[in-house]
């Protein structure tokens, strides 16, 4: 009877034991990768049943769960393919080789710009005609590809229209009214835009609510430059912008930038500040632009100290030789 009783006891054990081994070893399978493992026959309903269904539920979920994942990662990669041709498309519109007019020695410039995403709304522009530099640099509001859009119309509409106007103020008024037109969005961008004479060191420009420019004179003194702000582009069809008018002493420096270098932020929430770009540009007013343009990123940089970039950087810097 023992010995009988020893049997029965072994067999209805190994009747419990032997699916949950079987369990064990297709949760073994799933952990590498096998979702569709065949699972043991079950026929009673009790608690290996309620496992069975268990295990059956957990591998359609996460065959389900793969298929969505491979399905989000294509999209993933699409969409950044597509952002970095955007980035090499929106980079290419703007003047990339620097000392800019290498065979002149009356003029210097240099320009750089680091979008906070992949693409940006931050835009510099310039070009020489008629022994005239025509110069502009703007910021878009909002980042990505919307500012990004807005950007590449500013910057084609700048050279189309800068060709039939000869005053800044005449050509900040075409792009509001073109920038205006249906633009359902609200979107807007601040601008400085400058015409500078190189044969009598003339300087026309005109603001729309941009950052005042600083100037640095041979002395490597620095100031702000005086501007009327007027309004953004974008915003009102037919703003009357006003114009203004100065002389450039020959070994001045003319710096232009956009917010996102004086409100560039560490981890404290720090912001760089006016008054620190402002003694980075006296402690390097002697050397040449492409320096003064490279040390200010550099600077910045170390300001934020590893702080994830939270918008758009452009500097410009003229000198007028």
């Amino acid at each position: 009877m023992l010995l009988l009783m020893m049997y029965l006891s072994y067999h209805g054990i190994r009747k419990v034991v032997a699916p949950v081994e079987d369990f064990s070893d297709v949760a073994k399978k799933i952990a590498h990768g096998e979702f569709e493992a065949e699972l043991p026959e079950i026929r009673s309903q009790d608690e290996l049943k309620d496992l069975h269904d268990s295990f059956e539920y957990l591998q359609k979920s996460l065959v389900q769960y793969i298929d969505e994942l491979k399905y989000t990662t294509a999209n993933k990669e699409r969409i950044e393919s597509e952002l970095r041709i955007a980035q090499a498309i929106q980079m290419g519109m703007l003047p990339k080789s620097f000392p800019a007019f290498p065979e002149r020695d009356d003029i210097a410039l240099a320009a750089k710009i680091v979008p906070a995403k992949e693409v940006g709304g931050d835009l510099y522009d310039f070009f020489i005609e008629n022994e005239k530099l025509y110069f502009m640099v703007g910021d878009v509001s909002g980042k990505g590809i919307p500012a990004s859009l807005v950007m590449a119309v500013t910057c084609r509409l700048f050279r189309s229209v800068a060709s039939y106007h000869d005053k800044p103020e005449d050509i900040l008024t075409s792009l509001n009214d073109s920038l205006s037109d249906g633009n359902e969005s609200n979107m807007f961008c601040t601008a400085f835009l400058g015409i500078l004479d190189l044969k009598t060191c003339e300087l026309a420009y005109c603001n729309a609510g941009h950052n005042a420019p600083l100037i640095i004179d041979k002395n490597g003194n620095v100031s702000t430059m005086e501007v009327i702000p007027n309004l953004p582009l974008g915003l009102f069809s037919g703003f009357p912008y006003q114009g203004q008018e100065t002389k450039i002493d020959k070994g001045t420096k003319l710096y232009l930038f956009t917010d996102g270098v004086n409100e560039a932020e560490n981890n404290e929430k720090e912001q760089f500040s006016d008054e620190r770009l402002v003694s980075l540009l006296k402690a390097n007013a002697d050397i040449a632009p492409k320096e003064i343009v490279e040390i200010t990123f550099a600077e910045v940089e170390r300001h934020a100290d590893g702080a994830n970039q939270s918008d758009d950087i452009t500097v410009m810097c003229i000198k007028i030789s």
